[in-house]
């Protein structure tokens, strides 16, 4: 069977994403007719998880003995494990769904570690115009056989720099089906601190929020933030007995408070707020917080969900969350239904395509 390597799965932030594209790829029979071989380098652990859900995946270091040279060496030597990158022989190399072709993450051609290896694609992913003014980064785009773009300006920007086979699709998430989701009472809240440098002024907003929230006295289950912020959730005893109403969720587990229809849901993230609406909330306080990327603002706008403003870094504010709390407006349910529909039919579509994809490859 063609050999495909899967780069870049990885756990935490991203949990759902591969879980679903493989249920897709199941689903279909492709798993059956196509190795799938995870990359481990970023996050062993959690290609073991899909492995485990997932018998017929392999690894890369073992399906190639080159990579099992490589994942030794970068483990116990360094940077000397990557010239064995032109020993890997594999028929294509995808890279897995997500939002990482950013100015902050994409720094060197996207298949780096597959410099042999022409068959190539990129799955369900956003791309953003400042990563695309890095060279190598724009001609590994270019060389894509096919790009599934979760977004029409990534679609956009993967066929100006040249991939063959341009998709606009939708984020694989969407293609989850919830069945009668439970209601469980109180907040559910998915607060972020900006990762690089972030100001004090910022951090000092999110601390006054977590008091406001903990005064209301209603039940309330957070995802862990990003530090110093997240250290300081543990110090104030959430998710422990002395905190008895306030939840707390990170790693694996972190989108669980989403996965229920809540009384109100704050969120700085995509997939808490995907998730929150999948599972039939329309009572949601959306902020992008991440620097270099309008993802989140572009996804709910090419589904037509106008209706969910994206609220910018500066209106983090005290003020902001307490007159959401108080005064809560839904979402139009035509509308939200009209975007999950619209949403479920792309993704559909660039499945399709990855399927042809697939089945080209020998």
């Amino acid at each position: 069977m063609p050999l495909v390597a899967y780069q870049r799965a990885h756990g935490s932030n991203d949990f759902p994403l591969h879980f679903a594209f493989f249920e897709a790829m199941e689903a279909r029979g492709m798993l059956d007719r196509i190795t799938f071989a995870l990359d481990p380098m970023l996050d062993a652990t959690y290609c073991a998880k899909l492995m485990l859900r997932f018998p017929q995946l392999v690894l890369t270091e073992t399906a190639c003995i080159s990579r099992r040279a490589m994942r030794f060496l970068s483990e116990y030597i360094g940077r000397a494990y990557r010239p064995l990158a032109f020993l890997g022989t594999f028929d294509a190399v995808c890279e897995a769904p997500g939002g990482r072709i950013n100015p902050h993450y994409s720094t060197r051609s996207l298949f780096h570690f597959y410099p042999r290896t022409r068959r190539r694609a990129i799955l369900f992913h956003s791309i953003e115009a400042a990563a695309m003014q890095n060279s190598a980064v724009s001609e590994s785009v270019g060389s894509c056989d096919l790009v599934i773009a979760r977004t029409k300006e990534s679609a956009r920007l993967a066929d100006k720099a040249g991939a063959k086979q341009v998709i606009e699709a939708a984020d694989i998430v969407f293609r989850t089906q919830v069945h009668q989701p439970i209601y469980k009472p109180g907040l559910a809240v998915a607060l972020r601190v900006p990762a690089y440098n972030p100001p004090e002024e910022f951090i000092e907003r999110t601390r006054c929020i977590l008091n406001d929230l903990e005064s209301l006295g209603r039940p309330i289950d957070h995802t862990r933030t990003e530090e110093p912020i997240g250290a300081e959730m543990i110090a104030r005893g959430y998710g422990t007995d002395g905190q008895p109403r306030i939840g707390l969720y990170g790693d694996d587990a972190m989108y669980v408070p989403f996965q229920a229809k809540r009384d109100l849901v704050i969120s700085a993230r995509l997939h808490t707020t995907l998730l929150a609406i999948l599972y039939g909330n329309r009572h949601v306080l959306q902020y992008q917080i991440e620097q270099g990327t309008n993802k989140i603002a572009e996804i709910w706008s090419d589904l037509g969900l106008h209706a969910l403003r994206v609220l910018p870094p500066d209106e983090v504010t005290r003020e902001r969350v307490n007159e959401f709390i108080s005064n809560p407006t839904a979402l139009p349910e035509d509308q939200v239904q009209t975007a999950l529909t619209k949403a479920r039919e792309k993704v559909e579509n660039g499945l399709d395509a990855v399927e042809e994809w697939l089945c080209r490859v020998k």
